[in-house]
């Protein structure tokens, strides 16, 4: 009966010793994918291949209304706040001076703080500095930025404002 209960004993230890090294394994795969970055790139071919988030057709018409304008935006990539918050980012026919960002809040008093903080314009119309180019453009939970530097600074001023106008406009 001793070796019995012993037998026992020996094959449930080892039965913990191995899920738990299992667990740390996974554990330690995870957190060495978020590293490099392999988590954001399944991710991002995730959202692209199947379309799962709910701001895609938004984003797609942001880049139609910009199509029609005749800029092109490039270089996508996007990030997640701890409060939910979403943010994608654009670089403006691949230059880098000229970037439009779209953020995405849980509600519109997030996205009030928020903004508020960020650019220093709460009601979101407001430039944010007379020596920086911006156009802030918000309505519920969503703030629409342009900005550029450089020599060709405000070049696409007036085009963004139309197109974050009609975006928003038509944000149901």
């Amino acid at each position: 009966m001793k070796w019995w209960t012993v037998s026992l004993y020996t094959v449930i230890a080892l039965s913990m010793t191995a899920a738990c090294s299992d667990g740390m394994r996974r554990t330690a795969k995870e957190e060495v994918d978020r590293y490099n970055m392999k988590s954001y790139q399944d991710g991002n071919k995730n959202q692209r291949i199947n379309g799962t988030t709910r701001n895609t057709t938004f984003l797609q018409s942001l880049k139609n209304e910009c199509v029609q304008r005749g800029i092109r935006l490039s270089h996508e990539t996007y990030a997640e706040g701890l409060d939910g918050n979403i943010s994608y980012s654009y670089f403006i026919n691949g230059d880098a001076r000229h970037f439009v960002i779209v953020h995405i809040y849980p509600s519109e008093s997030d996205r009030v703080r928020e903004i508020t903080e960020i650019y220093g314009s709460e009601d979101g119309k407001d430039e944010v500095d007379s020596s920086e180019t911006a156009v802030i453009s918000a309505r519920d939970n969503t703030a629409l930025v342009y900005a550029s530097s450089g020599q060709t600074k405000s070049q696409y001023r007036d085009d963004m404002e139309l197109v974050f106008e009609n975006l928003l406009d038509n944000l149901k």
